[in-house]
């Protein structure tokens, strides 16, 4: 099924609904996996395009949690990976996804 999602969220610092509205939406298919690492099994969810050959719009939500759910929308938290010249580290992220 179709959502369009909107990141909550910039390097776990909550954004204002009105930057949320008026910044970037981006609509695709929640795909789940697991990845298994040495250590520990991660439950990863990807917003996946509706074409094959674009990349992954936003970067995927690990071990997701739902936090709210309403007639037409619902929100899910979890950590994302993000990578700088320092190293990689996990933030926070949350998703509003709604039908498009």
């Amino acid at each position: 099924m179709r959502f369009k999602v909107f990141v909550l969220r910039n390097r776990g610092r909550r954004l204002s609904w009105r930057d949320v509205l008026n910044g970037p939406s981006f609509i695709g298919h929640l795909v789940t996996h697991e990845m298994k690492t040495a250590e520990d099994t991660y439950r990863v969810l990807t917003l996946r395009a509706d074409d094959p050959m674009v990349p992954t719009p936003i970067p995927p939500l690990y071990e997701a949690a739902l936090l709210g759910f309403a007639p037409l929308a619902f929100r899910l938290r979890g950590f994302e990976r993000v990578e700088t010249g320092g190293g990689t580290f996990a933030v926070v992220q949350e998703w509003h996804c709604e039908l498009p």
